[in-house]
Parts: structure tokens; C-alpha cells; sequence
């Protein structure tokens, strides 16, 4: 069977286009995923101020940035800190950014998208996995300190590793 050249460029591009539609399909789930992760983290924060009589956290699209550029850094630049790898603290990159703030915070965490994790049990769902970001930081003092604040606003960002670890941040913050 003989082809012709034009026949071979126009399978390519057919090919090239279906793996990019199946890379966008993905991306598109994965956003998804992130963006539920993201409300449930909201709705659990909101849930243990409201037990320690705290006001509710509003929902920022700026802090929601913020703390999405932070968790693809630490994904990218395989670092796990607040401090990240040009050595910016949160504030340093709210101000990079041009996003007010009177006070700011942040929790960071990571979980992996795995059948047995350690005291949380099946992780593959945005219940799951967010309920177990969640109750580590609630049982860390310091980002307990975090979530039952005086701050009016907050951000989360979610990305995962390639190897299916998820990486979370909750920036915290009074304009």
C-alpha cells in the first residue's frame, strides 16, 4: 500500500490533534477536581470556625491565585515550603502581585491520591482528600492558628504532581 505524502501529513495532524483534544479533556477534569477540592477545603475551613463561634471565610478570587500559583510551584519547582524557590514568603507575592492585604497567612500540605494513606484512609475522591488536608491542619497548631484567625477572606489552591500527590495551599487574608 502505497501513501502519499499528503495522505501522511494528514493522518499526523489527525493524530496530533486527537492527542491534544485528549490532553485538554484532561486538563479540563483535572481543574474540575481541583475546583471542588477547593470549595470543599472552603466549606470544612468554614465549618470549624463556625464550632469555635468564628465568622465565616469569604471566598477571594485574588487570595484563590495566590495560593494556585503557590501549589503549581511547589509541584514545578519540587520544594514543599512557604518560602518558595525564589525565596518569596506569601506576602512577597501578594505585593508581586499588586494584591492588597492588611494581614496574610498561609497553610500549606500535601496528600497523595492513593488507596491507604496513613490516618486518612482512601484519598481518590475531593471528599476524601480534602477532608484529610483538613484535619492535619486542624491538628497542627500553628495552621489551626491559621483557620480560626481574624482574617475575612480566603484562597486555596490545588495541584497535583505527576505522580498523583496533591499539593494545597489556604492563604488567609484581611485587605
Amino acid at each position: 500500500m502505497k501513501l502519499s505524502l499528503s495522505k501522511i501529513f494528514i493522518t499526523g495532524l489527525v493524530f496530533v490533534i486527537m492527542s491534544c483534544s485528549k490532553d485538554s479533556d484532561a486538563q479540563e477534569i483535572e481543574k474540575g477536581l481541583n475546583t471542588e477540592i477547593a470549595q470543599k477545603i472552603l466549606e470544612k475551613t468554614n465549618g470549624i470556625r463556625k464550632s469555635q463561634g468564628k465568622s465565616v471565610l469569604i471566598q477571594n478570587d485574588e487570595m484563590d491565585v495566590l495560593a494556585t500559583l503557590h501549589s503549581k510551584n511547589m509541584t514545578t519547582y519540587a520544594f514543599f515550603d512557604h518560602v518558595d524557590h525564589e525565596n518569596k514568603a506569601p506576602s512577597d507575592r501578594a505585593n508581586d502581585l499588586s494584591f492588597s492585604w492588611s494581614s496574610i497567612a498561609e497553610n500549606i500540605g500535601q496528600v497523595p491520591w492513593f488507596e491507604n494513606v496513613s490516618s486518612c484512609g482512601d484519598t481518590r475522591s475531593a471528599e476524601a482528600i480534602s477532608s484529610c488536608v483538613v484535619e492535619g491542619w486542624k491538628n497542627s497548631p500553628g495552621h489551626y492558628t491559621n483557620m480560626i484567625g481574624d482574617y475575612s477572606e480566603l484562597g486555596v489552591g490545588v495541584a497535583f504532581t505527576k505522580d498523583s500527590i496533591a499539593f494545597f495551599t489556604q492563604v488567609f487574608r484581611n485587605p
